[in-house]
C-alpha cells in the first residue's frame, strides 16, 4: 500500500499517512470550501489501510484551525479506528494545540470516540507555519 501525501493549502492542512509505520500527519488549517473534495480521498485511503492495519498506528493532529465540515470528516476518521482499535489494533491520538478552543472541540471529541487521546499543548505556534 502506497503512503498519502497531500501538500498543505493556505485552506488545506498537510495530510501525510505512512502505511508501512502506521504513523499519520494533518497539520496545519482546515477550511476548505469542499471538505469532501479533500476528505473522501483521505477516507477511502484510511479504509484500505484498516483492511491489514499496522499493529499500532498513531495519529498527529496538529490543527491550528478547521471548520465544521472539517469537523465531520475528522469524526468520521476517528470513528473508523475506534473500530480497528476494539479489534485488538492499538490506535493513539495525539491532539496537539495552541488555543483552548482547539483543545475543547478535542476533549470533546474524546467524550464521544472510545480511542485513547492525548492533548499536548504545543510549545511552537502552529500558526507560524502556515
Amino acid at each position: 500500500m502506497n503512503n498519502l501525501l497531500r501538500e498543505k493549502t493556505h485552506t488545506t492542512p498537510e495530510i501525510y499517512f505512512d502505511a508501512k509505520t502506521g504513523v499519520f500527519e494533518i497539520q496545519g488549517r482546515s477550511i476548505p470550501e469542499n471538505a469532501m473534495k479533500i476528505y473522501r480521498p483521505v477516507m477511502e485511503w484510511i479504509e484500505q489501510y484498516l483492511v491489514n492495519p499496522q499493529p499500532k498506528t498513531t495519529i498527529n493532529l496538529r490543527l491550528s484551525f478547521f471548520n465544521t465540515s472539517t469537523s465531520k470528516y475528522l469524526m468520521e476518521m476517528l470513528k473508523k479506528f475506534e473500530v480497528v482499535n476494539r479489534q485488538g489494533y492499538p490506535v493513539e491520538v495525539f491532539w496537539y494545540y495552541d488555543d483552548e478552543d482547539i483543545r475543547d472541540i478535542a476533549e470533546d471529541y474524546q467524550a464521544l470516540v472510545d480511542v485513547p487521546m492525548k492533548m499536548i499543548l504545543s510549545t511552537n505556534n502552529m500558526a507560524s507555519n502556515e
